[in-house]
């Protein structure tokens, strides 16, 4: 592998001289594997991208009869240009989907050796001059939604490139099954769409032989065979069969995950065999009952209120493996989790198969995070690139919603992405695609438009608003992102100099930051669970680990260490929970949530409150039956004591007999909601991230480059800015607004 200049429609160099290659893995980034002590901060980071990468491997064609060949990648970041013994053989776009090329007529003989070179590029976008925020500075030019944005998400020297899944040459008789597309129906009965290709000259006569056996259970099986004649080309076959008695595939909440394989087979004519291909799947269906007055997800007809987290495994996906994904499911179930949103990416297969067997929920984002480039061109782009997505993943069980974009007009201002490029068409797309999952057409932007979004993202107490309780009088159909940005573990910040240096003024500050995160996150999600009455389907937490080593949202740092917003995500999100619902005034009402399908009858729900030396002020208790599956106010609270004098409250519920059934508690309910100092608005823009109360510290609205904004206060911007994203308006005013602020700038 070698560095050569990076230009538009390079040609690959006559003369490459490989006299001092760099030997690399088979499989991994650039970035870690050329810097793997600092990966994520610095110029020598940006430079990487400032130039293209040239890999080379020689082999040998193997001495084995065939009729076709086929050079298959399962992952290249970003833009790959294939040559193989000096003939270009083909380009590909993307960072997640496997591609593969048709080499037979290039591929050297039997025992003879072969050159195969890739350039590998991945370009920074250029600046935007008319930037009014860090995240609009450039329109991203890439489909892609992990490198380097404006404000705190990923360091902004970070654009992962490279060869980063394994490669393989693949030698058959020209018939191959390319794709099946699953439909299950709950009476057992499978639908399956066959892409099948015949790379020879003649019709090739057979039959298609689908078998399907139980996987992770004992049911039972089912087995079909259907003629088939394959012209030359590409030919599409339908079939359906019944699998007599269907174990359902379940969250693991409801049930089990029960899975099922099918292999198919294409057999000719003297019973060889001439391709096989296997998938997983599972029979269940999805809906989201949407309207003005109710979301709600139901699995097999069965309703299911979502608590999620979002998910990033890391911003290097090939330094992640299954291993890694088997701890942070694990870890997402310790925190009673029943849903990953994998954000803004498409991560590597081993987690949907991982979901898929342990019966987590899965909220799919496509690449797309903020402002874009709104041209045709690159919707073409996108678009192309969702499709990839959706033949990648659409057989998963665990998948159950899919959303086009994340956070269109991240600033306020710019609504070309959501209303004109590339949203629309991804949206309408994807419906063709997949009519058997719900849809968003973006995630974040349209909380009012319940047809065809109808989530809503919630920041108060961290970027909107100075309190978490002003998220008191929001409602919300499904809240897909909340949180704040805390630091990493005080070990981890020491772990890297660079990040130590810039960063230890934080070292004192770590476990108050953690435990404003801890309130704020156990705050939102009772109030969430207490929206379930009123007709709210569920939330989804910003984020579960960290993406890099620093102040980031993850209620667990880059290492898995546990920050405070964990412990109360793990806390509040217990299917049986029992909450106090307060405005950070005074108490307002008792609530008991119950995601379960258990009821409890003649239960005790016990509440005490506790003055600031420990004495017991108040202690009252009352008879209760627990719902299942649902969320009931008890009752109003009404007590003989002033909230100031509240210190403590202890809430307490005992079944029958007098067993725990839950327990909740709260220190100082009705004081200290005010976000720490500095957040969110100082900035450190060489790591990407915020610094709290750093002295010194730049403002992230002093970057600003609007001729207008120079002559506000920043104190005043950074207000402005706040109000302004808190706001609900109609999608028609703010439209209006964003366009009368576009044509004065």
């Amino acid at each position: 592998m070698m560095p050569v200049p990076l230009a538009e429609n390079a040609k690959l160099p006559s003369s490459l001289s490989f006299d001092a290659p760099l030997s690399i893995p088979e499989a991994t980034h650039l970035q870690p594997f050329l810097y793997p002590e600092n990966p994520y901060w610095g110029d020598h980071l940006r430079a990487v991208n400032d130039q293209a990468w040239i890999y080379r491997r020689t082999f040998v064609t193997p001495d084995e009869d065939y009729l076709r060949a086929r050079l298959r990648f399962e992952a290249v970041d970003y833009f790959a240009e294939v040559w193989l013994n000096d003939q270009l053989i083909g380009r590909h776009e993307g960072h997640f989907a496997p591609f593969e090329f048709d080499i037979t007529s290039v591929l050297n003989s039997p025992g003879q050796g072969n050159e195969l070179v890739v350039r590998v590029t991945s370009p920074w976008d250029a600046p935007n001059p008319h930037g009014t925020y860090p995240t609009d500075h450039v329109f991203r030019g890439l489909v892609k939604g992990l490198y380097e944005h404006g404000e705190g998400l990923i360091p902004p020297n970070v654009n992962p490139i490279g060869i980063w899944r394994p490669t393989y040459l693949l030698l058959d008789q020209g018939i191959s099954i390319d794709h099946v597309r699953i439909r299950t129906d709950l009476d057992g009965t499978l639908h399956l769409d066959y892409e099948i290709t015949n790379a020879t000259a003649h019709t090739w006569y057979g039959q298609l032989v689908a078998d399907v056996r139980a996987e992770n259970h004992e049911g039972d099986g089912a087995s079909k065979n259907a003629d088939v004649a394959l012209t030359p080309g590409q030919n599409t076959f339908a079939l359906t069969l019944h699998v007599a008695d269907a174990q359902l595939w379940w969250p693991y909440e409801l049930g089990a995950p029960n899975l099922y394989a099918l292999t198919s087979h294409l057999v000719d004519g003297a019973g060889e065999t001439a391709t096989t291909s296997t998938e997983t799947f599972g029979f269940r269906t999805v809906e989201l009952l949407r309207s003005p007055q109710k979301f709600e997800y139901r699995v097999n007809g069965q309703p299911i209120f979502i608590r999620g987290s979002s998910y990033i495994p890391a911003v290097y996906l090939s330094e992640v493996d299954e291993a890694t994904f088997r701890r942070d499911l694990q870890l997402a179930l310790d925190a009673h989790l029943n849903l990953l949103r994998v954000h803004v990416h498409i991560s590597p297969k081993e987690l949907y198969d991982l979901c898929d067997r342990h019966g987590m929920l899965v909220w799919q984002d496509f690449e797309l995070n903020w402002i874009h480039d709104t041209s045709e061109e690159f919707e073409q782009r996108a678009v192309s690139l969702q499709r990839d997505m959706f033949r990648h993943l659409i057989n998963h069980p665990s998948i159950i919603t899919w959303s086009s974009y994340n956070e269109p007009t991240m600033v306020f201002t710019r609504r070309h992405n959501l209303e004109q490029r590339p949203v629309p068409a991804l949206y309408e797309d994807a419906l063709k695609l997949d009519s058997t999952r719900p849809v968003f057409m973006c995630s974040g932007q349209m909380d009012e438009d319940w047809q065809r979004s109808g989530d809503s993202h919630s920041y108060f107490g961290s970027l909107w608003s100075r309190k978490y309780t002003d998220l008191y009088s929001h409602f919300t159909y499904l809240s897909s992102e909340f949180g704040i940005e805390t630091p990493p573990a005080l070990e981890t910040l020491q772990a890297y100099p660079e990040l130590w240096q810039r960063q230890q003024h934080l070292a004192d500050a770590i476990e108050d930051i953690w435990t404003y995160e801890a309130d704020l996150t156990q705050y939102h999600i009772e109030h969430f669970r207490r929206l379930r009455a009123s007709g709210c389907a569920g939330y989804v937490h910003f984020y579960l680990v960290d993406v890099v080593p620093q102040v980031g949202c993850g209620s667990l740092d880059a290492h898995r260490l546990p920050k405070g917003g964990y412990r109360a995500l793990r806390h509040a999100s217990q299917p049986l929970h029992i909450a106090l619902e307060h405005d950070g005034r005074k108490p307002r009402a008792l609530w008991i949530f119950n995601d379960t399908f258990a009821t409890y009858d003649r239960c005790t729900l016990i509440w005490r409150v506790y003055a600031t030396d420990g004495a017991l002020l108040l202690e009252q208790s009352i008879h209760w039956n627990v719902a299942a599956n649902a969320s009931q106010e008890v009752l109003p609270v009404k007590w003989p004591i002033h909230a100031s004098q509240c210190a403590g409250l202890e809430l307490l519920l005992l079944d029958a007999d007098g067993n725990t059934l839950a327990e909740n508690h709260y220190d100082r309910p009705f004081e200290g909601h005010t976000r720490p100092k500095g957040y969110p608005w100082k900035f450190d823009f060489v790591l990407g991230t915020k610094v709290y109360d750093k002295p010194d510290a730049p403002s992230l609205a002093s970057e600003s480059k609007n001729k207008i904004l120079r002559f506000v206060p920043l104190r005043v911007q950074e207000r402005l800015a706040e109000w302004v994203l808190r706001l609900h308006l109609s999608p028609r005013v703010a439209s209006l607004a964003a366009r009368l602020f576009d044509r004065l700038v």
